[in-house]
């Protein structure tokens, strides 16, 4: 048997300080069964002692509403654990704080080790009232005419406010609101208006002639939509103009101006166009030089190409007979010039045709003809394509919202060359002398755009001679003269946009 027998009386032990205790085993004859009891206690009291160390504390409750947080002391803190995450989220702190964060309304057990110990909480998420959210609702929104009325599980927004961008406020601070409610059950209406939409930018271009029954609004993705009738494309252009300049702070980020405007009337172009030829000699004998770089009242200097438009008819002199044009600052008489040199046989009408366009397409003419040009298409086979030649003017009107014209023009002026042509097959395919510009205008209605510099040159051999003696092979050259003439001549474009109205 075992006997177990401490050094020191175990009254004493009990009665004194504790202290380390030595234990030691040997067999005694004839040991009782009591004290073999005692022995085997004392040897197993560390072990239950050391086992109540790991046992659970008994677990405490934290009561929160949805939305709301609690932070939960825990010295020494090791490790944290919840049930379910949908009801609950912890967030540890250090090694002594965990932030306990309500989800949803529910039930779920937080544990929590503490050093060797391990302490359970029952977390119970309970549904956030109305009347909460709805005092906290209120000391966030600072707009004055808005209120806060509940009815049963829904929360309503109504009243107004002073622009778009206290509006986009207000649904910014519903939003966040929102997230903490059941959306099971709980709902937010917000009926919040704007109290002067658009900041009052209808009322300012409704002052505009012709666009008293413009509306602005704005749509839910952000862009501002104009409509309602005008009279016609220029005031809808004037209209759209305004929209742009002002109603920057009440487009989105990507947000742009929708055109819904009525157009009653529609405004075309009328491009009235005088081609002319006039013989640079004549212009040398009357002083006029159409390239020469001059200076206007105004203080703006063309240079060649030159583009002068009219400033102001009532001070520029007469309005040239011949041609039905308006008058020129360039220089007063210029439009009486023209008609000199027309009715003198030193230039010509080549074309007057009158260019119809639609605002922003395209009118285009063609004084001359087409050549063609053959060329191989492989395999043997040969195709053949025209080039145009001649006087060409294309030219694209625009209306500004001003009422102005915009017009894109380019001229050309081409020619046949038989001289610098090439020879296919027997054939003499000519090469073309092109002069060509183009150039964007802006001008009143009514005013003249004159454009030179577009040069032509016609070199000519005249051979006269002596009948039959002239023909006689070297003494022929005694009876035969021959003269080179080159003429130049400047091709000149006069051009008069005008609105046409219907």
């Amino acid at each position: 048997m075992l006997d177990c027998a401490a050094r020191k009386p175990i009254e004493s032990r009990l009665s004194a300080r504790p202290s380390p205790v030595v234990y030691s085993a040997r067999r005694l004859p004839g040991m009782r069964g009591t004290r073999f009891i005692s022995c085997v206690a004392a040897l197993l009291l560390p072990l239950a002692q050391a086992g109540a160390q790991g046992a659970a504390m008994p677990a405490a409750t934290i009561s929160l509403q949805s939305g709301q947080s609690t932070v939960v002391s825990a010295p020494n803190l090791s490790r944290v654990a919840v049930g379910d995450g949908r009801i609950a989220g912890v967030v540890p702190v250090g090694t002594s704080q965990v932030i306990v964060n309500a989800k949803a309304p529910g039930h779920t057990t937080l544990i929590i080790w503490e050093g060797g110990q391990r302490v359970t909480y029952d977390v119970a998420v309970s549904e956030q009232s109305l009347e909460e959210i709805v005092k906290v609702l209120r000391s966030s929104i600072t707009a004055p005419g808005v209120s806060i009325v509940t009815f049963e599980h829904s929360l309503v927004l109504k009243g107004s406010v002073p622009d778009e961008a206290s509006l986009q406020s207000l649904d910014d601070t519903v939003a966040r609101f929102s997230k903490v409610l059941d959306t099971d059950h709980d709902t937010v209406v917000n009926v919040v208006s704007v109290a002067h939409p658009m900041g009052g930018l209808a009322s300012r271009l409704t002052a505009i002639p012709g666009a008293k029954g413009v509306r602005i609004d704005r749509d839910e993705k952000g862009n501002v939509i104009v409509s309602g009738p005008v009279t016609d494309r220029a005031t809808a252009q004037k209209v759209l103009d305004g929209v742009r300049g002002l109603a920057g702070p009440y487009l989105a980020v990507d947000g742009k101006v929708v055109d819904r405007l009525e157009v009653e009337s529609v405004s075309q172009i009328d491009v009235k166009v005088y081609v002319l030829e006039l013989d640079r000699t004549a212009l040398n004998q009357l002083g006029i030089r159409l390239q020469a770089a001059v200076e206007s009242p105004q203080g703006l200097v063309f240079t060649p190409p030159f583009f002068p438009i009219v400033e102001n008819p009532q001070q520029v002199g007469s309005v040239g007979k011949a041609l039905n044009i308006g008058g020129f600052f360039r220089t007063a008489f210029l439009a009486p010039t023209l008609d000199l040199l027309l009715s003198s046989g030193h230039g010509r009408i080549l074309s007057s045709p009158d260019l119809v366009a639609m605002p922003g397409h395209d009118a285009t003419f063609l004084v001359g003809g087409e050549i063609p040009i053959p060329f191989s298409s492989g395999l043997g086979q040969v195709s053949v394509v025209y080039k145009e030649f001649g006087v060409k003017l294309n030219v694209t009107p625009s209306l500004l919202g001003n009422g102005d014209v915009d017009t894109k023009v380019a001229p050309e002026v081409s020619e046949l060359d038989f001289q610098d042509g090439v020879q296919i097959s027997g054939f003499t395919i000519p090469a073309l002398k092109t002069s060509r510009l183009s150039t964007e205008v802006i001008t009143q209605p009514g005013q003249s755009i004159i454009m030179g510099g577009l040069l032509r040159r016609v070199e000519q051999r005249n051979i006269q001679r002596v009948p039959l003696l002239g023909d006689l092979p070297i003494l022929g050259k005694l009876f035969r003269s021959t003269r080179y003439q080159a003429d130049d001549s400047d091709v000149v474009f006069v051009m008069t946009p005008e609105i046409v109205t219907r």
